[in-house]
């Protein structure tokens, strides 16, 4: 069980802050179950109930700042995702993202950069569902390694990429 002022990841929301635990925080609500009320740090407006007790939501603790410092490591010798063909390539795109973890996230971010990246004019025509992919990625690994690691998120990515210069070296 999470507590307030705990910051989770929450697979529809993205890192939210717990803010507070209330039985039935709404009349609707059934009156039997405790609920995470949390911010979502994506969208200051929004306000989210989630089932105490719930095992098909998922709901996880951000990673330490140990495995946040071995993920910065890891980054220069993470594979990029590769398929045969481009809606295969979204499948694996969409799959990584479902997992919810900050090593897929990467891998998410590596491929599509690489993809733009391409010599060849015509591999740097990127889909807006790429894009997309890659934009959440990013929005999510920034947020949630900033928090771990106390670096604001406007400057994770210049962090991201002192590190991996860091570790090449």
């Amino acid at each position: 069980m999470f507590a307030v002022n705990d910051y989770v990841f929450y697979g529809s929301g993205g890192v939210c802050k717990i803010v507070d635990i209330q039985t039935a925080p709404l009349e609707s609500m059934p009156r039997d179950k405790q609920y995470y009320i949390m911010h979502s740090l994506h969208d200051a407006s929004s306000v989210m109930y989630i089932p105490v007790d719930s095992d098909c939501i998922f709901l996880r603790p951000l990673i330490s700042r140990t495995e946040a410092e071995e993920l910065l490591a890891q980054i220069p010798y993470v594979t990029p995702l590769e398929a045969p063909n481009a809606k295969q390539l979204r499948e694996c795109y969409a799959e990584a993202m479902r997992r919810h973890m900050p090593i897929d996230w990467v891998r998410v971010i590596k491929t599509v950069w690489l993809r733009m990246n391409e010599p060849r004019p015509a591999a740097r025509r990127i889909s807006e569902t790429e894009r997309s992919f890659a934009e959440n990625a990013r929005k999510y690994l920034y947020t949630e390694l900033s928090l771990v690691l106390d670096v604001s998120a406007a400057k994770m990515e210049e962090y991201i990429a002192a590190s991996v210069n860091n570790a090449i070296l």
